[in-house]
């Protein structure tokens, strides 16, 4: 007996999204920003400066972490897709992920004083591993469900550029967190930072729980397929997934762009303390959330003229002229970093936030793009899985880069025991690794995405397609 194929409804509506729905989805780009942030800029200066820690072990239990957050998510995404509650697919998991994230941030920096190396590296394991996992669980069913809402090429795009204006505004706290926890105040650094991850838990909850009240999903379409509604094998949905060349020419373009600059992103503190400041940890944490606040504050102000420049020369153009302004400004960072004018280090910002800020709005909204395209060759939508696959091939390449950072790090021969007696050559390593590895990634990242398919023209067609009156066995 024939069935109908999917409405319009199922592919998310044409509609504009409404404001309350943008508000409350841009939540999702305040927790990636948290979420790939926080922990790192904390890390090295508690578990290293302050504790001892190898610098090597942090990063390895870093990128364990994002390991596990990277399996993850495609088991999330399949099993968000194929959920059916009265609370729908999606909502269930993201407010037990907002729960295990607070909780278990809040957690991860209560350390005893003088519990030793063994303690610290296990109790860091097991509460980070505890947090990426409430990441995924909030941010794999949530990205899904902004492709559910915005069904049109450049809805999507003004959709993400919310989420982008959060990632940017949570941005300019995570950078302060190390110097807040070092206040007078507190009587020390590890009671502050045990202040810090209680107040920053808290409200990672009570602002997650936000989206999970406010969106409604949309309901299934009665006349889809009985093909497309029946549940799906993990591994089939998997196995079709990777064989969808586009989708793996983008996420390794995406691999190799925050790859190259996650490896590199605790290397600007130790540039500043032990090359711009002499040694001067205050002045050098100072100058990061000063950084991190410029950075952020110009990243924030180019969104609106990134959905513009989308809207006028298309999405694949823009992540093109992004992915080369961020690689143009890794390669200036080895000479604005400067001891002779500390402050010029944000003249960077430049270039680097609107690039950045570009890339980040643009692949949430080329990923509903491509859930459309691969509806167009497999009919069925997989909003989560798919997000959760090009999340899963990206973070594999950020867990990497958490053990890259350390072995870098001890590349350059840098002993933190030795203070500010550092190795001669040490810090002109830090910064060759600083500005040359992004350079290079971005610039590879950006040969990859030459000839990608997907243009504005392409989705429509596809989108016309999948949208005409059809039937199915």
């Amino acid at each position: 007996m024939p069935h109908s194929a999917p409405t319009p409804t199922d592919r998310g509506s044409t509609a504009p999204v409404r404001p309350h729905e943008r508000l409350a989805f841009s939540v999702f780009g305040g927790v990636q920003q948290f979420s790939n942030t926080a922990p790192v800029y904390l890390a090295n200066p508690i578990f290293n400066l302050a504790l001892g820690l190898n610098p090597v072990l942090i990063g390895t239990v870093l990128a364990v972490a994002r390991l596990w957050d990277a399996v993850a998510d495609p088991f999330i995404g399949h099993l968000s897709d194929n959920t059916t509650s009265r609370w729908g697919r999606r909502r269930p998991y993201m407010a037990a992920g907002a729960i295990l994230m607070g909780v278990s941030f809040a957690a991860m920096w209560w350390l005893p004083r003088d519990a030793g190396q063994s303690f610290y590296l296990g109790y860091f394991l097991f509460t980070v591993l505890s947090f990426y996992t409430g990441v995924s669980l909030f941010t794999v069913p949530i990205n899904a469900l902004g492709i559910e809402l915005a069904g049109d090429y450049h809805e999507r795009t003004r959709l993400f550029g919310w989420s982008g204006v959060m990632h940017k505004i949570v941005g300019f706290t995570t950078g302060w967190l190390y110097p807040v926890a070092q206040l007078a105040v507190f009587q020390g650094v590890l009671t502050g930072v045990r202040v810090v991850g209680c107040v920053c838990g808290t409200l990672l909850i009570l602002v997650c729980l936000v989206p999970v009240l406010m969106l409604r999903e949309r309901p299934p379409s009665a006349g889809a397929t009985v093909a497309a509604t029946q549940r799906e094998p993990f591994l089939q949905a998997m196995k079709i997934i990777l064989r969808n060349r586009v989708l793996l020419r983008f996420s390794l373009a995406c691999l190799l762009t925050m790859t190259s600059l996650t490896t590199v992103s605790s290397l600007g503190l130790y540039i500043n303390i032990y090359h711009i400041f002499h040694g001067d940890k205050v002045a050098a944490a100072a100058m990061m959330g000063v950084w991190g606040t410029t950075f952020n504050a110009v990243a924030l102000l180019s969104i609106p003229g990134v959905m513009w420049v989308a809207r006028r020369i298309g999405k694949h153009r823009a992540i093109m002229l992004a992915l080369g302004m961020v690689s143009v400004s890794a390669v200036l960072k080895f000479v604005l970093y400067t001891p002779a004018a500390p402050y010029l280090q944000l003249a960077t910002s430049l270039l680097h936030a609107p690039g950045l800020a570009a890339y980040l709005v643009l692949v949430g909204s080329m990923t509903a793009d491509l859930v459309d395209y691969d509806e167009s060759l497999n009919g069925r939508r997989r909003e989560a899985l798919i997000g959760a696959a090009n999340g899963w091939i990206t973070k594999m390449g950020i867990s990497l880069s958490f053990i890259f950072a350390g072995l870098v790090l001890s590349a350059t021969g840098f002993d933190a025991a030795l203070g500010d007696h550092q190795p001669p050559g040490t810090v002109l390593w830090m910064r060759l690794f600083f500005c040359g590895i992004p350079a290079l990634g971005t610039a590879t990242a950006l040969l990859l995405l030459r000839g990608y398919p997907l243009t504005r023209e392409r989705v429509s067609e596809i989108q016309a397609t999948l949208h005409a009156p059809k039937t199915a066995v």
